[in-house]
Parts: structure tokens; sequence; C-alpha cells
């Protein structure tokens, strides 16, 4: 087991490998339904939208222009075609869409790493964060003993 894991006594729940689980990640701490066209649908056009209004802050810290940048969102969400120029944006992003922190969980250098992504936008300090593992390149959910068998239902759909 994970160290982070058996470190932080959460449960994780594995998402499909698909190129977008970090998207299926955040949906199960969301308690929405991963699998389903509709809900999968709403997630997409909520980050693409919060990304073609907001371009300009996350152009700031790229060197890809604004157009460039739109396209490899676009690319990533709609063809699942991965591109580090847009996808290290993809968390802040969905945290700005989503209006709720997000804790990334991984092990580096021997010790347990937490990346904290919050809205840019003013957002209800008291709104639990979305935690998430990050392995090898590829996503999970993270629950707490508290949400843990509410959360394990989707996790297994």
């Amino acid at each position: 087991m994970d160290d982070v894991i058996k470190s932080l006594n959460v449960t994780l729940a594995q998402t499909l490998a698909d190129r977008h689980c970090f998207l299926h990640a955040v949906a199960l701490q969301l308690n929405e339904t991963p699998n389903t066209m509709q809900a999968y649908k709403f997630r997409m056009k909520s980050i693409e939208t919060e990304s073609r209004t907001n371009i300009n802050q996350y152009t700031n810290f790229t060197d890809e222009n604004s157009g460039r940048l739109d396209l490899l969102v676009h690319k990533y969400l709609h063809r699942k075609i991965f591109d580090h120029a847009a996808g290290d944006f993809i968390p802040k992003i969905t945290s700005n869409a989503r209006q709720k922190p997000i804790h990334i969980y991984s092990e580096r250098d021997g010790g347990i790493w937490k990346t904290i992504v919050q809205p840019t936008m003013p957002w209800n300090i008291n709104k639990s964060p979305l935690l998430v593992h990050l392995k090898d390149y590829h996503y999970s959910a993270l629950f707490t003993e508290k949400n843990a068998s509410i959360n394990k239902i989707s996790a297994s759909r």
C-alpha cells in the first residue's frame, strides 16, 4: 500500500485510466456519478467555460499564448490529448470552475507532498477540499473515514 494512503488514514478509490483520471477523481469527490454522459459533459463544459472566460489568468504562468493554451485545453478535454503546457493547469481551472480547493497528495523524493490548489475567485472557506492522490501520472480519489462509505458506492459504478 502507498505510504500516502497509510499516513493519511484515508481510503483510495481508483479511477479509470483514460487520460481523464483527474476529472474522474474530482467527480467521485463531489459525489457525482462519474460514468453518466450527462454528468461527464457538464464537467467538461464547466471546465472549458472557466478556461475560456479567464484564459488570461492562466497564460500569465506559461509561455503559451491564449489561443494556443485554449487549443491545448480543448484537445485535453475533448480528445484526451495531454500536453503539460495545458495539463498542468487543469487542476487550477477545475478548482476555479467548481469553487473548491483541491489537495493533491503524492510521493516524491522519499516524502509525502501536498500541493494545495485554491480557487482564485472568492470562495467559501468552509468548503471541504477535494482530495486526490497522484501516483505514476495517475489520479485517484481519496476519502476520509467520514465520507468513505458514501463514496465507495460511487467509486464502484
